[in-house]
């Protein structure tokens, strides 16, 4: 996945995951307060340019989710024909992909919160989306 797509998809994914946890330390840890380069495609893609209305991802959380989506795309062909596949799939990236840096940074009370949100999110956009391409590729 692209980058700047990753980060667009990360800055939702920070969104949802903060509407259900309202800690401050939570927030700066999944947000950034300044403009990183990977957050260039969001800013072009608002709405207005006097006001801030989308998420801008910190940059460890788009690396996370990136990670996330990797594994879920190094999965997806040996698992999207049986039961469960959400299930398997957030299990391996909740097993393979280093969520430490929540804990470590953000807040330890919210941190598995946190962690299964972004598991769950990351799967329910991309396995859809992997799906999409696969069929494209065999037409």
């Amino acid at each position: 996945m692209d980058l700047f797509s990753a980060a667009y998809v990360t800055g939702f994914i920070a969104r949802y995951g903060l509407r259900a946890v309202r800690c401050d330390d939570c927030k700066t840890c999944l947000t950034s307060p300044v403009m990183l380069p990977t957050n260039a495609f969001i800013y072009f893609k608002e709405y207005k340019d006097n006001k801030q209305s989308l998420t801008y991802p910190s940059e460890r959380l788009v690396e996370t989710v990136s990670a996330s989506i990797t594994v879920l795309d190094g999965m997806m062909a040996e698992v999207a024909h049986t039961y469960s596949v959400e299930e398997k799939i957030r299990a391996a990236i909740e097993n393979t992909v280093d969520f430490g840096w929540i804990q470590s940074s953000g807040c330890s009370l919210h941190h598995q919160e946190i962690v299964d949100g972004i598991a769950r999110s990351a799967t329910r956009i991309s396995v859809p989306w992997w799906c999409k391409r696969r069929n494209r590729s065999l037409m």
